[in-house]
């Protein structure tokens, strides 16, 4: 079965009870949702308050982002945040939990993964033990302010060390070599796809376009997701000014669009 997803990034800023009823007027599977908004709402009133939409969760988006060597008042809180956001997924059925790693600070890539690894290992048993699936984002080389991770190959790998699965987003990793092959060869550790538009140019980030607006050979690389097997969460994630200008919902609801004509390519 396929499966339409809203990442709502772009949505962060609004108030819990606007984003869930712009979400309940588009034509979407899944959504995923940031913790810190659901934090700020209150994590019980945010419980009663999806339950009472209808909408389905299908992930929470967590990240870290003090450097991974770093364990400061800060970085303890950012643990709490993900560890709080295990115990709400748990609560109301929701199978995923993204993580973005923090960047490396003055470490190595190995190092670093090594250190991401030791901060991660209570939160990975937490969500073992309930039932939660953990993934880890590639992000923009860009953002190394967020994550250490760029690559799709860098994912899957630093996924399969740590034993959580990898949330691929498209738009970071595009040009990468073999991106088809790893693919397809990740198959056992991808759990969402994302997809956003980009403008060759674009110098300043985060500035994604509604997919088919922009350069990026998105077609190609929908097929070659298809064409991996892959048949998990195929997640929309849009933000920034040219979102924003053409206005937020209208936004997506072309996304979804232009996903539900690409999935039904076959």
């Amino acid at each position: 079965m396929v499966l339409s997803s809203i990442s709502t990034i772009a949505m962060n800023a609004w108030a819990l009870p606007d984003l869930l009823a712009c979400l309940s007027r588009l034509r979407v599977d899944r959504v995923a949702i940031g913790s810190r908004q659901l934090e700020g709402h209150g994590w019980r009133e945010a419980e009663a308050a999806i339950k009472a939409s209808g909408l389905v969760v299908g992930s929470i988006g967590s990240g870290l982002t003090t450097p991974a060597s770093v364990d400061s008042p800060a970085g303890r809180e950012q643990l709490e945040l993900a560890a709080q956001s295990i115990d709400f997924a748990a609560r109301l059925g929701i199978p995923v939990v993204t993580l973005t790693t923090g960047p490396a600070g003055p470490l190595c890539w190995e190092e670093a993964l090594t250190s991401f690894a030791v901060r991660l290992a209570p939160l990975a048993a937490r969500a073992d033990d309930l039932g939660i699936t953990l993934t880890v984002e590639n992000t923009h080389s860009l953002r190394s302010d967020v994550s250490f991770l760029h690559t799709l190959r860098d994912a899957v790998a630093a996924a399969r060390h740590l034993g959580v699965g990898v949330c691929a987003d498209l738009y970071c990793c595009w040009a990468e070599p073999r991106l088809a092959a790893t693919l397809a060869d990740g198959l056992d550790v991808i759990r969402i796809v994302q997809y956003g538009d980009f403008v060759h140019g674009t110098l300043e980030q985060p500035n994604r376009w509604v997919p088919g607006d922009g350069d990026l050979p998105l077609d190609r690389l929908v097929r070659d997701v298809v064409a991996a097997g892959y048949t998990g969460v195929h997640e929309i994630e849009i933000l920034g000014p040219r979102i924003d200008a053409e206005g937020v919902e209208g936004a997506h609801a072309r996304a979804l669009e232009w996903l539900d004509r690409q999935l039904s390519k076959g």
